[in-house]
Formats: structure tokens, sequence, C-alpha cells
């Protein structure tokens, strides 16, 4: 990525503004979802107060957190998202001590009582389909974390890093729901049932590529693959997946919006590790970043919410455009991803940035919900930045990184 010195200057502000809010923070804070770790008792009454009172929350734009006695919490995937971070940056005595606390504070809040090891959200969870206990491991979180350890052990070479991710393997193939129908592979979210999420059974591969890449256990290649391939299959003409997929109907259920990043960067990940990319998959993955980058973001680098919705731009989703634009540009050499993350980051910084270094929570067409939620907008924006600060100083180098897609020496 070519970066200008203003727009290196930007960059930096940016991140040393947001790095000196959280770790003054020791990282810990609020969630959109966190409303159940109330002290008052929403689930004592039925099933639909405690949907009701997490979407209340999550949208409304006084945050009343503390008048319902809602703590500040450390989040294992806000962890795993700052150690990945962390381990992008130029590595330094600082750094690496952040890493190895980080480390640290991972193995204290996993998951008690799983085969292997696994992480869940601190904070119990109620959708319509599903509940789910605080700390119940996921494929979602645990995904997240693995990519932090993966990218720390490659950094530092702490093998603790690598003995963890094994352990996740383990957790994966022993307690989730793995199903297999003639050609297809399918990773549960969680333990509760088998289900097909495409970006969870798309994590949980990536967890088994990444690994692979370090031992060479081909039973985790041939996982990986199969599982990346099934989501492919899935891909829609126009190039954007949906959401998820019914297990006994196929029914597929509509929702494009960051996720369809999800989807791009673990499979751009698995190509990677797997050294695995037929011309079906380049194909599949150039075509679903066109859709992420002609459909879900406008010309000044506002992220679209769920299509067809336009409004609110969400912070997560300016993060993730920032994430998946410098990665599709590491792994296919194209302009196509500089020219997206570059405009996503200007509007962010512009738009969401607080001077005290954190970025709000939602844009509406009409205000803006400055709250500051520690994993959904700050953690997901200390791994934007880094990603940026990471392909800066892939520039200063040659440049030229092993590209599994496109195989394009220079820029398109």
């Amino acid at each position: 990525m070519d970066f200008s010195e203003r727009e290196l200057i930007m960059l930096r502000k940016a991140f040393v503004n947001l790095e000196h809010y959280v770790s003054r923070r020791r990282y810990k804070g609020y969630d959109p979802y966190d409303v159940l770790t109330s002290k008052f008792p929403f689930r004592n009454f039925g099933k639909w107060p405690p949907i009701l009172a997490i979407q209340v929350f999550k949208r409304n734009p006084l945050n009343l957190r503390k008048v319902f006695g809602i703590p500040k919490m450390w989040n294992p995937k806000a962890l795993g998202l700052f150690l990945h971070g962390y381990s992008l940056l130029p590595p330094s005595e600082d750094n690496k001590e952040k890493c190895e606390w980080l480390f640290d504070k991972l193995m204290e809040l996993k998951t008690p009582d799983v085969p292997g090891l696994a992480w869940g959200y601190p904070f119990p969870w109620a959708s319509p389909e599903k509940f789910l206990e605080a700390w119940s491991p996921t494929s979602v979180v645990s995904g997240f974390i693995v990519q932090g350890l993966d990218a720390y052990y490659k950094k530092y070479g702490d093998k603790r890093a690598l003995e963890a991710m094994k352990k996740v393997c383990v957790f994966l193939s022993e307690s989730l729901h793995h199903t297999e129908r003639d050609a297809d592979y399918m990773i549960s979210y969680s333990t509760v049932k088998p289900d097909f999420c495409y970006n969870a059974s798309l994590l949980a591969a990536q967890v088994y590529a990444l690994t692979y890449a370090h031992t060479q256990d081909r039973s985790y290649y041939e996982i990986a693959r199969k599982s990346m391939e099934t989501v492919l299959s899935r891909q829609k003409s126009d190039g954007s997946w949906n959401y998820s997929e019914n297990m006994e109907s196929g029914k597929q259920r509509v929702q494009i919006d960051f996720h369809q990043g999800f989807i791009i960067d673990s499979c751009l990940a698995i190509c990677e590790a797997l050294d695995y990319c037929p011309e079906p998959v380049e194909r599949s993955l150039q075509e679903g970043f066109e859709f992420y980058r002609d459909y879900q973001f406008k010309r000044d680098g506002r992220a679209v919410w769920r299509l067809p919705g336009d409004f609110p731009a969400d912070i997560h989703h300016q993060a993730q455009g920032i994430i998946t634009a410098v990665r599709y540009h590491h792994y296919s050499r194209s302009r196509r991803g500089v020219e997206l993350g570059k405009n996503v980051l200007k509007y962010t910084i512009a738009n969401f940035q607080d001077k005290r270094g954190f970025f709000y929570y939602r844009k509406h067409k009409n205000f803006t919900d400055r709250t500051s939620y520690m994993r959904w907008g700050n953690a997901w924006m200390f791994l934007a930045l880094a990603s940026m600060i990471h392909a800066a100083e892939l520039q200063k180098l040659d440049k030229n990184v092993h590209s599994p897609l496109g195989r394009e020496k220079t820029p398109n």
C-alpha cells in the first residue's frame, strides 16, 4: 500500500490516541450486548424480555449502563483483537510485554470445563433462536482469538501460543458439531446444536488452517479446505453471501453486512495457510470483494448499513472495511484494496474518532451515538489501524510478499 507522509501522520496519530485510551483502561469496557449482566432481573420474565432488553440497550444513544448496574468487563474477543493488533506492529519490548499480558489474561478468561481450550463472551446472550450463558464457548470468539495467537506466535515465537492453538483445535473437533453432507462440510457456531452460519463455520476452518501451517496436520488441511469450499458454493451470482442456512430446509437467512468482510478475510487466510487457491476460488473471492467494495461502501468511505438499508454507519462496519481492504491488497496485490482501505480510513477517523482517542458507536443520518464500546468499536479499530500500520511497514520493504490470489507482482 502506498502512503503519503500526510496519510502516515494521520494514521499514526489516530493509533497512538486510541492505544493510549484503551491501555489506560486496561482494555476493559462496555459492550453493546452486555445488558444481561445488569442487576435488574430481565431473565426472570420469560424468553422475550432479555431479547428486547439487548435490542433496546444496543440501539439507545443514552448509555444507561451505570444506572442498571452493568459493569465494565474484560471481553476475551476484544483481548484477542488487541493481541492481534500489537503483534502486527514493529517489534519492541513494550509491545512484547503488552502481548504477554494479553496472552496471560486470555488464559485466565478461558471457558472452564471444556476439552482443549475455548472462549466465549463474558455475558449471557439471547436471540429468538437460542440463549447462551456467559462464557459459552463459540467458534467465533475462539476463532478471532486464535488469529491473535497466530500473529503473536509469528512475531515473538512464544511456544505457548502455538500450544494454545492446538488445544483450540481439540475443542473444535470434540465439542462443536461437524456436519458432512455429500461435498459439504459445516461447523457449528456453538456447542448447543448443529447449525450453519457461514462466517462462523469459516472462522473455525481458519483455526484449523492456521494451525495446519505450523503442524502440517493433514486432517486440519482437509477440514479447512472443505469448509471453505462449502461456503464458497453458497455465493450468489452478484458476488455476495447471505448470513446462514437452515440445516433442514436449506433456506438462507438474508443478511448482507460486515459479515461479507469476515467471509472474504477467512477465505484469504485459509488460502494462504494451506497454500491452496485454485482459479475458481480466486475468482470467487475477487467477485466477493468487488461486491463488498461497490455496494457496501459509499465513495467517501462510509459503510452502508445492512443491505438494502443505508444508515446507520457503524464503527464495526468501518473497521472491517479497513481490515478486509488491507488483507485483500496483501493477498492479491491489487489496487482495489488500496482505494477502499484509504477511503474508509479517512472517513472513519474524521467522523468517528473522539478527541479522547476512542471511536463512536454509530453515525445516524441526523445524529451520532457517541458511546464507547471496548470490543465492538475500539478493539476492532485497534486491529484496523494496526493492520494499516503493518501495510505501511511492508511498503518500506520490497512489498513483494507471497500472493496466493491473483499472483500480481505489480498493482493493477
